[in-house]
């Protein structure tokens, strides 16, 4: 029973002063929460900063393709159109060639084509 009374405090202001010992025991509580506290946000704002830095990243790959999407689309109206005039030509002079129908892909969304890409990449 000797070694609970010891333990028990009077008043707050012995339980505040810890023995004498207030400075080393209030330094170690004070580190154990800084700890803690540094090792639950670090990894949030990390977590955030990623996520951030990655949706980023996917806007800048949605425009890209975007971009070479519609690039590709006026290669290929200018492919057509070079075909045609070749067929019209042809029609002109009175070759008999088979006529064929040129038809321009539809147009794809940038997930798809993202997709189409890296499974190219593989």
């Amino acid at each position: 029973m000797d070694l609970i009374n010891a333990i028990q405090f009077d008043s707050w202001a012995e339980f505040i002063d810890m023995g004498g010992y207030a400075f080393n025991v209030w330094a170690v509580y004070g580190l154990f929460a800084l700890f803690i506290a540094v090792n639950i946000l670090v990894p949030l704002r990390r977590r955030s900063a990623l996520l951030r830095d990655l949706r980023r990243r996917a806007r800048i790959d949605d425009q890209v393709a975007l971009n070479s999407a519609a690039i590709n689309r006026e290669s290929m109206s200018g492919v057509q159109t070079a075909e045609a005039e070749s067929q019209g030509q042809s029609d002109e002079s009175g070759d008999a060639g088979d006529a064929r129908e040129v038809i321009q892909p539809a147009s794809q969304s940038a997930s798809d084509l993202r997709r189409s890409q890296q499974g190219e990449n593989s």
